[in-house]
């Protein structure tokens, strides 16, 4: 027991008494006698000696010894936290009167380690030493687990011959104290972004009559332990009592109430309070708490509603405040749980700014940066401005890299005097075992769960697990969900006809820690499941419309797990071409190409594939010169390597042609397509459907460099050919369909264009569907001509029909929207006109 000496004799001494009462030995100043030894060593090794330490400290810092920075008080303190000895902090209320001759005359050296103390594992605040020795009676029964073993009882017991236990005094009788806060720590400092929840809590225990009950239910390290001290702090004008159940086991719950006996008792009848049994004081406590008014009990960390049920059960009156993490079990005892979610980004900002210090002026992307990384989480937040504050050499960039580059060694750090429990990484190591003894299953789906991307994965992609159906695997997602480790939802935006999909989000810092914990030997075996349940969910076919919802949702957890060498990750390329997202299909290309050149070097056929793909999409995605320059650097390369009548060559020659005109000189393009023609002919034969695309191509390109008469000469001429070899309802047929309208409305006859569209629609309607881009292309098109052959006023109906469509499929931005936008409001002002002069 340590303090400083003289102005806190009184209150040592009623500490004393409470203590040899419960059988402790304290060690404190009173029992030192002269020795030789220096006092100061003597104070350290006593400390150390120790199976826990209990701080008492007012208004002085005291003595400094000779050769020393710090206090005596001070050193023992932090020898007790080094040691790593239970550490009960007691501060005397600063409302508290004081006399002047007990304080120090200058107070910073006090205030400083008094707002140090106040973080500490356990902080508790007096005003009288009665009250003193009733909170600290109250820790040390439930920091030594002093509720009774068997043994203990037997001492107590009534036997034949022995004098018979007292019984508690009538509980009625027992007056409420003036005031009693029990609780475990002091409430943080800085505390943002929850006044809503605060206000929510009051107002929740604030209606109604009897007892009133609300749970806190939320993520481990949410903040909902943080925030029943802040209400218990805000409030505290409100109730006369205030006491703090550990409850995390029935016996935790029994033994938290039996403290609070042994204390409202211990006035009346002490002897009676140290030898009832944890059943009897239980029962006196919630005796108690019927007969009087003006309490707050906070049972923290509740595991299951059962548990506390009986005794909330036998409650009349006050007010309970449960934690939990399990949203499950309430809802049939009558209380409607508060979710406590995560903070709003600005307040994770301020937090943040507010822990570090001033060393976080002018730096907000930063803090933005960290708020993210830890996923606006408290206990995270908290956890990173302590230790940048307190760690030397540790600033907010230095945090953030060493977040990215070592996140589980981050993750478990705690900065010098921090509580290890209360890092990121242990706080969900408990939940994560207990899920693993009431069902495995659920622990692995949870480790499966931290190799895809953290938000909305589709409960659909676990269907694949060849150890358990549908409902088993639901079963195991609500356990996670009723610890808040995961959190499921279902899809706001369903397509027509079909149903919504169940969707799995994880924490982000959930995933970093659990993943941690997966041992190396199972964590490969567990990545190699995940990305082959994703690649069984993937659709088949990435270019069909209907396949496309499934592919937006599969997206980001593609790209997390699916290996640039993978099926899966061409078809997601293949997804994003065809819906027209070029810019990040280019993305997963340079992955897929960087993955090839690592691997199998630059020559090798896979990487000049990859070569040439990238090229494709980098002019997809709106470079057309640097395709071409590229597709230029690879031809030679191939034509080395493979030959220059290989198909991969014939194929690079084709594109090259097509992202030279691209980029601007139609003449070349078309040149290069004629030489390339006779080429495939005698290579692949003059029926072979490259040949053929070439064909196509050539056409165009000799349209675009000014003979439209001709392009459309030999579209005319390919056209009947395609038919008759691919099927007058292959894609390539249409689409030499819907070019050689182009070109004959180009060469002059806009109402031949028109009506050659107006047949071609249905055909793309009943083969491709009516939401198909190339569908919606052809009724574009047929608008424009139809304008050109002179009717403006049915081009502007047909666009105005077409808008709201590609609005709903594309996205009211998509470049295809704002065109059709732009047409109709051409052809509304043409309609217009056309109606002025025809008037």
């Amino acid at each position: 027991m340590s303090s400083t000496f003289t102005d806190l004799r009184a209150e040592r001494a009623a500490v004393r008494q409470v203590l040899e009462r419960m059988g402790v030995q304290a060690v404190s100043q009173e029992g030192y006698v002269a020795e030789s030894a220096c006092p100061l060593d003597k104070c350290l090794a006593d400390v150390r000696s120790c199976a826990m330490y209990i701080g008492i400290f007012a208004w002085r810092y005291g003595y400094i010894p000779p050769g020393c920075e710090q206090s005596i008080t001070d050193l023992e303190y932090r020898a007790a936290r080094d040691a790593g000895l239970p550490v009960l902090i007691f501060l005397l209320d600063p409302q508290a009167p004081w006399p002047p001759p007990r304080m120090d005359d200058d107070l910073t050296r006090i205030r400083a380690l008094r707002a140090e103390l106040a973080t500490d594992l356990l902080c508790s605040i007096f005003t009288t030493s009665e009250e003193l020795a009733s909170l600290v009676g109250a820790a040390v029964h439930n920091r030594l687990h002093l509720p009774r073993s068997a043994a203990d009882d037997s001492l107590t017991a009534d036997k034949p011959g022995s004098t018979p236990r007292r019984p508690l005094p009538a509980a009625k009788q027992v007056p409420a104290p003036e005031i009693l806060i029990g609780v475990p720590r002091r409430p943080a400092t800085q505390f943002l972004g929850r006044e809503q929840a605060l206000t929510a809590l009051r107002a929740r225990l604030a209606t109604g009559a009897g007892v009133i009950t609300q749970a806190i239910v939320g993520l481990g390290g949410v903040g909902k332990s943080e925030l029943a001290l802040q209400y218990a702090r805000r409030h505290r004008e409100d109730y006369r009592l205030v006491w703090w159940v550990e409850a995390e086991t029935p016996a935790q719950i029994q033994a938290g109430l039996a403290s609070l006996a042994r204390v409202l008792a211990a006035g009346a009848d002490p002897v009676a309070a140290e030898q009832a049994t944890p059943d009897e004081a239980a029962a006196w406590t919630l005796e108690w708490l019927n007969t009087h008014t003006g309490w707050l009990v906070i049972f923290d960390n509740v595991e299951e509603a059962a548990d506390i049920e009986l005794y909330l059960a036998r409650l009349a009156s006050g007010h309970v405040v449960i934690t939990t993490r399990r949203d499950v079990g309430w809802q049939q005892t009558g209380i409607t749980p508060l979710r406590l979610d995560l903070l709003e980004r600005p307040a994770s900002i301020d937090l943040l700014a507010d822990l570090i210090g001033p060393s976080a002026a002018g730096q907000t992307p930063l803090l933005d940066q960290l708020a993210d990384q830890l996923g606006d989480l408290p206990l995270a937040l908290r956890q990173a401005g302590a230790y940048i504050t307190r760690t030397p050499r540790i600033t907010l960039a230095r945090y953030l890299q060493l977040l990215q580059q070592t996140p589980t060694r981050v993750h478990a750090a705690v900065p010098t005097g921090g509580d290890a429990a209360r890092a990121v990484a242990d706080v969900w190591a408990l939940s994560c075992e207990r899920i693993r003894l009431v069902n495995p299953l659920a622990l692995h789906v949870l480790n499966l769960l931290t190799c895809y991307a953290p938000d909305n994965l589709p409960v659909t992609v676990l269907d694949g697990l060849a150890e358990a159906d549908d409902l088993v695997i639901g079963e195991a997602l609500a356990l996670l969900a009723s610890y808040s480790l995961i959190t499921l939802t279902t899809t706001s935006e369903v397509p027509a006809g079909q149903e919504p999909h169940d969707l799995i989000s994880v924490h982000r810092l959930i995933q970093a820690t659990v993943q941690a914990q997966i041992p190396d030997d199972q964590r490969e075996t567990i990545g190699r499941q995940a990305t082959t349940l994703l690649q069984a969910a993937l659709p088949d076919d990435p270019e069909q419309m209907a396949n496309w919802p499934s592919y937006r949702l599969l997206l980001p957890h593609a790209r997390t797990v699916l290996p640039p060498d993978s099926s899966g990750l061409a078809q997601v390329r293949d997804y994003l071409e065809a819906s027209g997202d070029p810019v990040t299909a280019l993305d997963i290309q340079h992955q897929i190409h960087l993955h090839h050149l690592h691997i199998s070097g630059p020559e090798h056929a896979d990487t000049l594939n990859a070569q040439h793909d990238l090229a494709y999409y980098v002019g997809e995605a709106g470079d057309a010169a640097a395709a071409r320059d590229q597709l230029a650097a690879l031809l030679p390369i191939e034509q080395h390597l493979l030959g220059t009548d290989h198909p991969s060559t014939l194929i690079t020659r084709d594109n090259l042609a097509g992202w030279t005109g691209q980029a601007g000189d139609a003449a070349a393009a078309r040149d290069q397509l004629a030489a390339l023609l006779p080429i495939r002919e005698r290579v692949l034969g003059t029926d072979h459907p490259d040949t053929l695309i070439t064909q196509h191509e050539l056409a165009g390109w000799t349209g675009e460099a000014g003979d439209t008469a001709a392009a459309r000469d030999q579209l005319a001429a390919l056209l009947p050919i395609e038919q008759h070899l691919l099927g007058i309802d292959h894609p390539d047929t249409l689409t030499t369909q819907h070019e050689l309208a182009a070109w004959t409305g180009e060469a002059g006859d806009m109402a031949a264009a028109r009506d050659q569209l107006a047949a071609l629609l249905p055909i793309r309607e009943r083969v491709l569907g009516t939401d198909h881009p190339s569908t919606l292309i052809t009724r574009d098109n047929l608008a424009h001509w139809t304008g050109q052959a002179g009717d403006a006023a049915a081009a502007r109906d047909q666009l105005a029909a077409l808008l709201p469509i590609r609005e709903r499929v594309l996205g009211t931005d998509h470049p295809s929207t704002l065109i059709t936008r732009y047409n109709l409001a051409h052809w509304t002002k043409e309609a217009g006109d056309q109606a002025s002069e025809n008037g």
